[in-house]
């Protein structure tokens, strides 16, 4: 398995429950901001693992995801960015109908401050960026949002953005991780 660092404490909380082992490679969260460091990390993590069947816990955070697998045994999992591997299609697009919103996870409020020093976003930048935002909304896909109170005040007042919590469930996730393995089984045995 290769993964963005922004799922490790989603992917340690159900690596038991999936059914078969496996020894993750993590890259750095926030390498989606610069295109080549995200394809050369990951080709490189790649071809660590070049004898193996991997899963790549990925969305589609580079333009040609699909080209940079190519030539190993690998599959990327069936989601559009971080957010889509925790909640569905559908749940995204209710909360669409209420205005646009910027997401969180446990993983993204751990790193979120590294992501905007990438991207050269100060405070001035980050609100000048997420103007457009109706608010955050925090995925509790671990259950224990109290433990990142902090944090989401912290980034409220970075970024100016009202927060609330919304429970997030590791089903759909664990679920995404299974298909990618069945679709490697079938292909690679």
């Amino acid at each position: 398995m290769v993964a963005c660092g922004v799922f490790r404490k989603e992917i340690e909380r159900i690596s038991e429950d999936l059914g078969f082992s496996f020894d993750p490679v993590y890259l750095d969260p926030g390498l989606h901001v610069d295109f080549d460091e995200l394809a050369l990390r990951l080709r490189e993590a790649l071809e660590s693992r070049k004898n193996d069947r991997i899963i790549v816990v990925y969305g589609a955070c580079h333009p040609r995801m699909n080209d940079l697998l190519r030539g190993f045994k690998a599959e990327l999992i069936d989601c559009q960015n971080c957010i889509d591997a925790f909640i569905t299609r559908r749940e995204v697009e209710r909360i669409a109908s209420e205005g646009l919103y910027f997401y969180l996870t446990p993983g993204w409020i751990e790193c979120w401050r590294e992501i905007f020093r990438r991207l050269g976003w100060g405070m001035e930048e980050a609100r000048l960026e997420m103007g457009c935002f109706k608010g955050a909304i925090f995925i509790d896909t671990l259950g224990n949002a109290d433990e990142y109170e902090q944090d989401l005040l912290e980034f409220m007042d970075f970024t100016l953005l009202q927060y609330r919590i919304i429970p997030g469930k590791l089903d759909h996730f664990r679920s995404l991780i299974s298909d990618a393995a069945k679709r490697l089984e079938v292909l690679y045995g």
